[in-house]
């Protein structure tokens, strides 16, 4: 996914002037059925809301012990206390998820090293290169299922030539997949971590999707993760922007886990100097939104948005599913989520053609990415087959 999505996403607004009927599926951010952006009327409110005192002064470079506290109150949820008794825990803001990859790059690797990271994946490689950094990849797939052998067996490669390894796991809701792991898969993911004792491994969680999972138990599986050992550092990668759709805002944080008191307040540290060095604070009005939302009252009524929005994403993904493998598209394996993959044999040339016919979405390795977040279920009535006409496949 070496391409700018921003810039076909801005090439589908500008054709859109021109053409009626362009589907701009290249972007992940949520669209009402009236193609309206955002879909959370409370959110909205509470921006527009806030006063100045909550917008304009520095915020803390951490976010502040309020956020701190809410935020892992948010993540963790019912497995809090549990967590806090077998984890020492920090955090710092960022801007956007991508602000606590990015941080986690700098932080934990130096130049010429490899981060550990799936054939199938969102943009992790440009992260790396601004870190002056490789990628070592294991295949995402088999079959339908994650694929252990491969992650095994390209770890344990890894791992012998290099003594600090970055692992990232983007789960749930798989960008771009839209895969989701089971317990049982994630489980065994930290049992492979926990076998790399002679190494120090910094499990970097992506969980940008969190709050999109169609999981029974969308956090089940953190409360797996006290099985890890002293040797593993795990960094949750939290992003508020997808969260409350507000794309622009850019708030995010890294939530740093470690067994050793010591280690994550260093940690910690790091992330501050990291921040303060990069770029500067995460913006006030992002971090004082988030605090009002942690309101037990303000909370309950975000999550009927938020369940509202959840269902249509699922809704619109059925249906682009369905119509999928009625008539033999490919994707690959789907649970929920904001995207799936259509597979072709040029995705770079395929994107185009689909350009050409006024259909936008992302070349990636092995397919087109489409983001089914932002297409209304008009759009997507019929639009399988039109992709399966325009690529002969």
């Amino acid at each position: 996914m070496a391409v700018d999505i921003l810039k076909i996403s801005k090439d589908a607004v500008e054709a859109s002037k021109i053409y009626p009927d362009v589907i701009n599926a290249s972007i992940g951010m949520f669209y009402d059925e009236d193609k309206k952006i955002g879909g959370m009327p409370i959110v909205s409110k509470a921006i527009r809301n806030l006063p100045d005192e909550d917008i304009f002064p520095y915020p803390a470079v951490d976010g502040g012990a309020q956020f701190k506290k809410n935020l892992i109150t948010w993540v963790f949820g019912p497995y809090e206390e549990n967590l806090k008794t077998h984890f020492f825990i920090n955090a710092c803001a960022t801007p956007g998820g991508s602000g606590a990859i990015a941080s986690t790059f700098s932080i934990f690797s130096k130049p010429g090293e490899s981060i550990f990271v799936s054939d199938i994946r969102w943009q992790y490689e440009r992260f790396a290169d601004r870190a002056k950094l490789n990628v070592f990849e294991h295949a995402l797939f088999d079959g339908d299922a994650f694929n252990i052998t491969s992650f095994e067996n390209r770890l344990d490669e890894l791992c012998k030539n290099q003594h600090r390894v970055i692992v990232i796991i983007n789960d749930p809701c798989h960008n771009p997949t839209g895969f989701t792991l089971s317990e049982h898969e994630f489980d065994r993911i930290l049992d492979i971590l926990n076998r790399k004792k002679k190494n120090d491994i910094v499990f970097l969680y992506d969980l940008a999707y969190l709050e999109f999972s169609h999981e029974t138990n969308n956090r089940k599986k953190l409360s797996m993760l006290p099985k890890l050992d002293q040797h593993v550092t795990t960094i949750l990668a939290f992003s508020g922007s997808k969260t409350f759709g507000v794309y622009g805002l850019r708030l995010g944080a890294a939530i740093v886990m470690t067994k050793d008191e010591e280690r994550t307040k260093k940690i910690h540290m790091q992330y501050i100097n990291e921040a303060r060095g990069s770029w500067s604070a995460t913006p006030t009005a992002s971090i004082e939104l988030f605090n009002k939302f942690s309101i037990a009252d303000n909370k309950k009524a975000f999550l009927v948005d938020l369940d509202r929005i959840n269902t249509l994403v699922q809704k619109r993904s059925v249906s682009f599913i369905t119509q999928a493998k009625a008539i033999g598209l490919k994707t690959h394996p789907f649970r929920s989520g904001f995207y799936t993959v259509v597979l072709t044999k040029d995705p770079d040339q395929d994107y185009l053609k689909l350009a050409e016919h006024h259909i936008y979405a992302v070349p990636m390795n092995g397919g087109v990415r489409f983001a089914l977040c932002s297409l209304s279920l008009k759009e997507i009535e019929g639009l399988p087959q039109k992709i399966k006409s325009i690529l002969n496949l």
